[in-house]
């Protein structure tokens, strides 16, 4: 194959030489050269706009989106909207801890009991959730805060009736304990 190359060029020379190139062929690639470079100047200082532009707006975005966060912050706390009722809001949520811990303590032992008793304490978060998504575009939110309140109010009644029926629940089997061991 190389030999037939070899030999085709060495048939054809005088075909090759005969086209020369235009005198000032070099010349127009260097202007071409020189436009395509002018013209990414160009480009580049577009961008560089383009960069400078984004630098300044995303920290001035970053400072409004925090700026509204901040906003919505402080209009849900509770404490802006009524400092006792937000005292009474914690105060009420930690003692439903408190006895919802003390609830947990029949889980073992009586599970069905215990997931009827959950079931219905969170039907009651979930309304106390509804009611806290709620107040921030609330026209008046103190009543909606108390409502909120006396939702927790029915949340501590209602775990201590479950509290008071598993002790009932306790007591008989103590009482059919001792029964059993007296005879």
């Amino acid at each position: 194959m190389k030999d037939k190359l070899e030999n085709f060029v060495r048939d054809n020379k005088r075909s090759f030489d005969q086209f020369e190139p235009p005198a000032d062929l070099w010349d127009r690639i260097g202007k071409r050269l020189d436009e395509n470079q002018k013209g990414k100047k160009e480009r580049v200082i577009r961008l560089s706009i383009l960069y400078r532009s984004a630098a300044v707006l995303i920290p001035v975005l970053f400072a409004g989106l925090w700026f509204y966060h901040y906003q919505y912050k402080q209009s849900v706390d509770l404490s802006n909207i009524n400092p006792r009722l937000a005292r009474q809001q914690v105060h009420y949520a930690s003692m439903i801890d408190l006895k919802r811990s003390e609830l947990k303590h029949i889980e073992k032992e009586e599970p069905q009991l215990y997931r009827e008793f959950s079931s219905e304490i969170r039907k009651m978060e979930e309304s106390y959730t509804k009611l806290q998504k709620d107040l921030p575009a609330s026209p008046n939110q103190e009543e909606t805060v108390k409502a909120m309140i006396r939702n927790l109010e029915i949340q501590i009644e209602l775990l201590n009736q479950q509290l008071n029926i598993i002790q009932q629940i306790n007591q008989v089997k103590k009482e059919q304990r001792n029964d059993t061991q007296n005879i």
